[in-house]
């Protein structure tokens, strides 16, 4: 039954890191500009982004078979459109129809293995999770790239609809319903202020650092904000909440969600900034900046398996504190990086901060969801899902109107000094995110060993 539902998460993931290879041939094959074209990365993010709040309900809705199957065929017709889509439009509709699958999944199979393991073993449960999500964004691009180089962007569509079909068939065989999710109230309300305010929100922060417009760039972002916080209210108020944001009440719970959206905003930031760096500051090429950045993908998602068994020995304290002073390390060896660089050195430090990041990922999202009620894990992977979405696009945004102010700081200097400084404000910007998560970590993880830690914290 796990294996079928790790299978759909990675088809889930994969399927967001093998496009962007692909986006200058469909370019080139559909005849659109690259302002057009990212949107089949951006708008996929945002109705992926829409969904994830819907994801509790639905699991409380719908058994775990015909969500999973359903999502799952819906990705696999999203595929085929999307293959044999003659026009661009036709294939944005493919897409987002694999968006609203990955939007409900991701959250729904997190929650069901998470349910099937008990508290005693759910830190190897999501390591396991996090090995299969590391490595896909890993290896995605390379396998991609090599696919349409061989037989065209259209043939990755056609692949992973064979794949989902495959899925489709084991889960109907293997996988079987599992109770545990409390069904929650469907609120046209709610769904319409979730989906539009977060809407607004993601893609101002999205096109804060490139935008033409900045006043409407602000104004959806303080729509996108408004309607967020309307949205919380709504579900605070309610007797049966579309979504329990009111889980933030319990302490450890919320506590894991600050420590994890600062890791993400900073990992994020970083990801954007590393290859700017090798590339503008060093002058190598894009081939190599994506090298540089895959040790430390590969041996971050070995991490988080080693620290998920740890974790479930050990507890938070003893595993997530090593992890995340490792990241603060590697943060701070970033942000000392300079002209005289190697990218050897470079992609060093980032693999010290990423290996650290997942190794202390895994162990404080265990921490928050152990400290919650079987009932409320569906809604807690929503939650911890859109904030992660939100911390991750304020990350970026930030990150890079940081980098932007070089040339505000030194005006008169070359292009390339502006690059070495913004690149260095940026990278220092990171370190302090994630010097953020291992203050609030050392502060909220004073508990007993074992696991107590996980328990009584937020009681």
């Amino acid at each position: 039954m796990v294996i079928v539902l790790l299978m759909g998460t990675l088809l889930a993931v994969l399927n967001m890191a093998v496009v962007t290879p692909a986006l200058p041939s469909i370019m080139k094959d559909l005849g659109v500009d690259s302002t057009t074209v990212q949107w089949l990365s951006s708008g996929y993010s945002l109705v992926e982004a829409m969904v994830i709040p819907l994801a509790a309900f639905l699991m409380g809705r719908f058994s775990t078979r015909r969500l999973f199957i359903g999502c799952i065929s819906l990705f696999a017709a999203g595929s085929l459109v999307a293959a044999f889509a003659p026009t661009f439009p036709l294939l944005m509709v493919g897409r987002v129809l694999q968006a609203l699958c990955t939007g409900a999944i991701m959250p729904m199979v997190t929650a069901v293995i998470l349910l099937v393991f008990p508290k005693e073993s759910r830190g190897t449960a999501m390591g396991i999770t996090g090995l299969v999500v590391g490595f896909a964004p890993a290896l995605g691009p390379s396998i991609s790239g090599v696919i349409i180089d061989s037989f065209g962007w259209r043939t990755l569509f056609v692949i992973m609809a064979a794949v989902a079909l495959v899925v489709i068939a084991l889960a109907a065989v293997y996988l079987r319903n599992f109770d545990g999710f409390q069904p929650g109230a469907f609120d046209p309300v709610s769904v319409l202020l979730s989906s539009v305010g977060l809407a607004c929100l993601l893609y101002g922060l999205s096109t804060f650092t490139s935008t033409g417009n900045m006043a409407l760039t602000v104004a959806l972002i303080v729509i996108g904000v408004l309607l967020v916080a309307v949205f919380v209210r709504r579900q605070l108020k309610a007797k049966e909440p579309m979504l329990r944001v009111g889980i933030l009440d319990n302490r450890t719970y919320a506590h894991s969600v600050i420590i994890v959206a600062c890791m993400q905003a900073a990992l994020m930031g970083c990801n954007v900034m590393v290859p700017m760096f090798i590339q503008t500051v060093l002058g190598a090429s894009a081939t190599a900046s994506g090298l540089a950045m895959l040790p430390g993908a590969l041996i971050g998602a070995c991490c988080g398996i080693v620290s998920g068994r740890l974790f479930d020995k050990y507890g938070i304290r003893k595993v997530a504190l090593p992890g995340l002073t490792v990241m603060t390390i590697g943060g701070v060896l970033m942000a000392l990086l300079g002209a005289d660089a190697s990218v050897v050195v470079t992609a060093c430090a980032y693999t010290v901060l990423y290996a650290g990041l997942m190794f202390a990922m895994t162990p404080v999202n265990t921490w928050g969801i152990n400290a919650l009620d079987n009932e409320n894990i569906g809604h807690a992977q929503s939650v911890t899902n859109t904030v992660g979405q939100i911390a991750s696009s304020m990350g970026t945004a930030l990150i890079v109107s940081i980098s932007a102010l070089s040339t505000t700081l030194a005006p008169t200097a070359t292009e390339h000094a502006q690059s070495i400084l913004g690149s260095t404000l940026a990278f220092a910007a990171i370190a302090v995110i994630l010097a953020a998560a291992l203050i609030t970590a050392l502060l909220t993880t004073r508990t007993r060993r074992g696991a107590t830690e996980r328990t009584l914290a937020g009681r």
